[in-house]
């Protein structure tokens, strides 16, 4: 243990240590926060300014040589930090990976209060490890401005080789938002959601990029011909193999023939199932299924019901299947675990493979699928209100996004008047 005479010393040399360090000093404001220069900072000012209540010293450089100049800047660099101590927000801040993590689990109790489904939690998490990747892991949340982010697009393009669509970045800049709202509500920052710049998007590219990432309806014919191929006894090496083809199968015609989200069907039961039912249309005698979309499995968290048109997808399911009380899950596997992304993907992979179908500069996924039930439910003549209900969106999401199909049906709709006036003339 140091004695006093020790002590003493010590403190002398550390303040002779300071002092020599130290080559100009103004306390300003009674002594609240310093000007001073340094024998390393080139006569360049800087300010100094004791956070009590987080124990650390501020310092940044003011950026002159002028002293009234930085007394001016101090001046307003002091008031900006009081500003954030005031009213509760940090002035240090921790790296945005740091930040990132505690938002993530932050959110993991909206899982678990079922506020979200476990799918967007993780799509979240996809479009944040993006923006770290921008960003660089190690830069500080009190980096950021509100001009960081105006380079993000070019960014994103660049790093997928022009593969990513404007959608997507579209979804990602909303995922940022969210983080950043989480940033200020807990008092790393004083600047707002809203404040961020983004790159603005024009409808018309976004339009492109739903009319590229489906099927048209040749190419639907071929991807469910391949598939039929793919997942035949003939095809398929052994029985777990044909009933996991089987399965993810039906799985994918079922989603083209509702529209429904993969969230939503990947977690679909059995006793989801509320009734079969014949029904006349066109002549023709045809079995429907009614499902129930619980609205814990929901994007929006609503329980809708919606009618699958075939029901014969479910029939072939539960002939081969082994899990088929209430509580089971449609789509398993041979060994009763749910399918997961990377099988859902290695199928997909497959078939599109095997039916030649182009996809340079598209992105086809099983969503492409929900674009393709609601393009030809629309050019159908179903009502948008309907498309909606049954999709669990809003009129508004299916105008915005799908439309160049409103502007089809129009032309087919003068084109079809203009025909039957040619034969009257």
């Amino acid at each position: 243990m140091f004695d006093d005479i020790s002590v003493f010393f010590w403190m002398e040399i550390m303040s002779k240590r300071v002092n020599n360090w130290i080559s100009e000093e103004h306390e300003m404001s009674d002594g609240d926060y310093k000007i001073i220069r340094t024998s390393q900072s080139g006569d360049v000012y800087q300010i100094h300014v004791w956070v009590s209540n987080e124990g650390k010293m501020y310092r940044r450089s003011l950026r002159t040589k002028h002293l009234e100049t930085a007394k001016e800047k101090g001046k307003q660099e002091y008031i900006k930090i009081m500003s954030l101590v005031n009213n509760g927000k940090q002035v240090f801040s921790d790296d945005v990976t740091t930040v990132v993590n505690r938002f993530i689990q932050y959110r993991q109790s909206d899982v678990d209060t079922g506020l979200i489904v476990k799918g967007r939690l993780t799509t979240i998490h996809t479009h944040l490890k993006h923006m770290l990747n921008y960003l660089h892991g190690d830069m500080r949340v009190s980096d950021i401005h509100r001009g960081t982010f105006k380079e993000y697009y070019k960014f994103r393009k660049t790093e997928s080789n022009n593969t990513v669509n404007d959608d997507t970045v579209r979804q990602e800049h909303s995922s940022i938002r969210q983080w950043w709202k989480y940033v200020y509500d807990t008092g790393l920052t004083s600047m707002t959601p809203d404040q961020l710049e983004f790159q603005k998007f024009k409808r018309e590219r976004l339009q492109n990029d739903v009319r590229r990432d489906t099927f048209t309806e040749e190419e639907y014919k071929k991807f469910y011909t391949s598939m039929r191929t793919y997942c035949s006894k003939k095809e398929s090496k052994t029985d777990k193999e044909y009933y996991n083809r089987e399965i993810l199968r039906n799985y994918t015609l079922i989603l083209s023939n509702t529209g429904m989200r993969t969230g939503e069907l990947d977690q679909l039961k059995w006793g989801d199932l509320l009734d079969y039912r014949e029904t006349m249309f066109h002549g023709k005698i045809s079995e429907i299924v009614k499902i129930r979309v619980r609205k814990e499995t929901s994007k929006v968290r609503k329980t809708r019901d919606l009618f699958c048109r075939e029901s014969k997808y479910f029939h072939r399911i539960s002939e081969i299947s082994k899990f088929k009380g209430n509580d089971d899950f449609v789509f398993c596997h041979y060994d009763g675990n749910v399918i997961t992304t990377r099988q859902k993907s290695e199928f997909w992979n497959s078939v599109i493979k095997l039916s030649g179908i182009k996809t340079t500069g598209r992105k086809l996924s099983f969503y492409s699928l929900r674009h393709y039930f609601v393009t030809q439910r629309w050019k159908s003549g179903v009502q948008l209100r309907d498309i909606a209900n049954s999709c669990g969106t809003s009129v508004h999401q299916l105008e915005k996004t799908y439309y160049h199909i409103d502007e089809e049906t129009m032309i087919n709709t003068v084109m079809y008047d203009q025909r039957l006036k040619g034969k009257h003339e």
